[in-house]
């Protein structure tokens, strides 16, 4: 059974002075955990980011400083974004090689749509869909969260839908708020039940779950021979490309 994390815990943000990680760090505080940011301005970064905050300085897509910012952590939540391969992929390569033999709980946010890709804005979900497979390949106890539209939700939609199989398109502008993914991420964090999982998160009509464990249960957990989520139809492993294919046998090793 996975570890659930508990207050006390050190979890490390990357993409933590973004729209998303500044409030994935503060649901991390309110929660009692000891919270570590990998930021590439460590000045800007402390005018934006709470005293309690332990700072790394570092760069997710050139390699520097991971080392320092995984040493000890219990947790990873990933909330970066970036031009697709250099940061999307080649980051979350990098941070899980410096890792080594540690197998911190880790949770990354992606995109809806992400398993199917696309070739428009340089192939970012293309990149975001092979760093959700080395994420899975690496052997450390993972949840994905691939959320729709950004406060594109309607008025009312107070609780989130979990879904799988990614079959909402980009236009049908399915939105959720951003506090609803901040508290979905952690909660991942929290619940043996989320380990193994993908999906899709979407605001609904309602109120926020109250039993996390309940709401991930009723997912299922990802193909790990196909290295995808449970019900995604899109592109099948064997068609990334062969350095894909290698990293993800190097992670494996």
């Amino acid at each position: 059974m996975a570890q659930e994390l508990k207050r006390g815990d050190t979890v490390l943000a990357v993409g933590a002075t973004g729209s998303i990680g500044r409030l994935v760090v503060d649901e991390l505080l309110v929660r009692g955990y000891t919270v570590r940011a990998l930021v590439r301005d460590a000045a800007r970064a402390r005018a934006t980011l709470p005293e309690a905050v332990d700072l790394v300085k570092g760069d997710l897509a050139a390699g520097a400083g991971l080392a320092d910012a995984v040493a000890g952590v219990d947790g990873i939540v990933l909330t970066h974004g970036g031009d697709g391969r250099t940061v999307d992929y080649e980051g979350v390569r990098n941070l899980l090689e410096a890792l080594g033999g540690s197998r911190p709980r880790i949770v990354l946010m992606t995109s809806m749509t992400t398993s199917r890709g696309s070739d428009a804005f340089g192939g970012v979900l293309h990149w975001k869909r092979r760093a959700e497979r080395l994420v899975r390949a690496h052997g450390a106890e993972w949840t994905i969260v691939r959320p729709g539209w950004f406060d594109n939700e309607a008025p009312g939609d107070t609780g989130v839908v979990l879904e799988q199989g990614d079959a909402t398109a980009f236009s049908e502008h399915r939105g959720v708020a951003r506090t609803q993914i901040a508290a979905t991420l952690v909660a991942a964090l929290e619940q043996e039940a989320a380990t193994r999982v993908t999906l899709e998160l979407f605001a609904a009509p309602g109120d926020m779950p109250a039993d996390w464990a309940a709401a991930f249960g009723r997912l299922d957990k990802d193909d790990i021979d196909a290295n995808a989520g449970a019900h995604d139809a899109g592109i099948v492993l064997a068609d990334e490309p062969a350095e894909v294919l290698a990293d993800i046998t190097r992670l494996r090793a």
